[in-house]
């Protein structure tokens, strides 16, 4: 069967070492992660990916080191997973500066960034890059990162979406509301560097944010970021829905991930937005031999050197349950974990879903520090390429979230083995669909088009949309959102099932590969 549609690739990393890849990987001779303090690892990083014609680099990000249960703080140092935390948005500029079309996506989190500091930053980071950056919205989830950013606790699930609704809201009226289209014009006959006409006072007041300023950066080539989301919980799906163009989604087979994809498609479309315009990321660490042999030694090899104490440390903040308080050979019941404000409900799913198989904490913690849960295909290039297609074929997915098992070897194995065979059968292109690009342009397939499409939340903040409603008698934009009920989520998240009722039956029914 010939591909559907062509996979975007994006590399998966961090400026730590984490659960998302591969814990203890540091004993393989060779392995880079003592290099990631280092800008050479991220030039070297930014260079192969451009060289294999990578979509973008995605940066995870987390604050602070998981300590809530006994013993968490020391398994994680001493395997060195989720510590010694740099802040990737450092490195951006550096692999802009060697690269053209490659481009990066960095995490930003709604409950500790100032919203005016962020949209301030990410400007700067689209004007640096020439419009090659996303912004991958979390709102936090665990104990460790509210205490180290001056909270006592975490805020609840669903009000941490509730504030994050507003706050996209602000940074949406800074990019797209306070600079008009033509400010910028640095006239030497006028004597006029940016139209004063042209540029509006933001005043944004809502029940979590404020601000009252000019937007602090002219508008850059995109404007509004690449807005990236994981959200899986009813009130993340209801956030993603309404403003991801890219997700971030789990599930070790295609049938774990289709009816997902079908979900967020409707509810994208319900949201009057064009379903196309999401792009859906499961993630995937493939290990590459030339031979099945070879491939097959590699998987051996790392395996060997995976640290299950490190990933038993990092699965329970996921899942805020303490597995390593369990006997580590003895099996239990998945099914005991609770969703909680405190752990990530997409983790929990996909623990969940071996409800049914025979399950030890030394096995979660085994996988967990051997990549997580995502699917990990072990074979010759046109082995890992079958794998991909049937996902595209049969999830409706639009690419891949790779992650590394030990670099360099991972990644220059993807791009020097599976990057052509993919190009062959045409499931990746040959080049970018605009080489020096923006990341919308590419992603979303809208060469020319570097701005938010209609349909998304953002471009109801332009200023020609917002002056009408919002417009004072100084021209500036006067928004209140005080009046909206505090339960902003819950009733999103609710008129989004109401939209999606009719289409209950349709996403039950969808065919999935197995």
């Amino acid at each position: 069967m010939a591909p559907k549609k062509q996979l975007k690739l994006n590399f998966f990393d961090m400026t730590c070492n984490s659960a998302h890849m591969g814990i203890g990987m540091w004993k393989n001779p060779g392995d880079s992660q003592n290099q990631k303090a280092s800008i050479d690892y991220y030039l070297w990083l930014a260079k192969l990916a451009e060289k294999g014609k990578i979509s973008g680099i995605f940066f995870a990000d987390v604050y602070g080191v998981d300590d809530a249960f006994p013993g968490q703080m020391a398994e994680q140092f001493r395997a060195g997973a989720n510590c010694a935390q740099l802040d990737p948005i450092v490195f951006v500029s550096a692999m802009a500066s060697v690269t053209k079309s490659v481009s990066f996506g960095i995490t930003g989190s709604t409950s500790y960034i100032n919203p005016f500091v962020l949209a301030r930053t990410y400007s700067s980071l689209d004007h640096a890059t020439k419009g090659r950056v996303a912004w991958n919205v979390v709102t936090s989830y665990s104990a460790s990162s509210a205490k180290a950013n001056g909270l006592d606790a975490i805020t609840p699930h669903d009000k941490r979406y509730e504030k994050a609704h507003e706050y996209m809201d602000l940074c949406y009226s800074l990019w797209e509301g306070s600079w008009e289209d033509g400010a910028e014009q640095f006239n030497r006959e006028t004597g006029v560097a940016y139209d004063p006409t042209k540029v509006h006072k933001i005043h944004f007041t809502g029940n979590h944010h404020k601000t009252s300023a000019y937007g602090a950066a002219h508008p850059s080539p995109q404007r509004t970021p690449i807005i990236f989301q994981a959200g899986q919980s009813k009130a993340g799906k209801a956030f993603a829905a309404l403003n991801a163009e890219a997700i971030f989604v789990g599930g070790s087979k295609p049938s774990d991930t289709a009816p997902y994809v079908k979900e967020i498609r409707a509810a994208a479309a319900a949201n009057g937005r064009d379903p196309n315009h999401i792009k859906v990321f499961p993630q995937m660490a493939p290990i590459i031999g030339r031979t099945l042999e070879e491939a097959q030694a590699k998987y051996e090899k790392y395996k060997s050197m995976a640290d299950w104490k490190g990933g038993l440390a990092k699965i329970s903040q996921y899942l805020n349950f303490d597995l390593s308080a369990l006997p580590p050979d003895e099996p239990f019941d998945v099914m005991m974990i609770g969703k909680s404000d405190n752990s990530i409900h997409a983790m929990i799913n996909a623990v969940q879903r071996r409800k049914d198989e025979v399950v030890t904490p030394k096995m979660m913690g085994q996988q967990m520090g051997f990549c997580g849960f995502g699917p990990m295909p072990v074979g010759t290039p046109e082995m890992v390429a079958d794998v991909m297609e049937d996902w595209v074929n049969n999830a409706d997915i639009d690419g891949f979230n790779l992650a590394y098992v030990s670099n360099p070897e991972s990644y220059e194995d993807l791009v020097e083995l599976l990057v052509p065979v993919l190009q062959e059968r045409g499931l990746m292109w040959k080049d970018y669909l605009v080489p020096g690009g923006t990341y919308r342009e590419n992603l979303l397939d809208t060469p020319g088009h570097p701005g938010v499409p209609d349909g998304h939340p953002a471009a109801k903040f332009k200023y020609d949309a917002l002056k009408t409603q919002y417009g004072d008698e100084n021209g500036d934009i006067v928004i209140d959102r005080r009046t909206t009920p505090v339960e902003k989520v819950e009733e999103a998240a609710s008129t989004l099932a109401e939209k999606m009722n009719g289409l209950k039956e349709s996403v039950a029914e969808v065919k999935v590969g197995t």
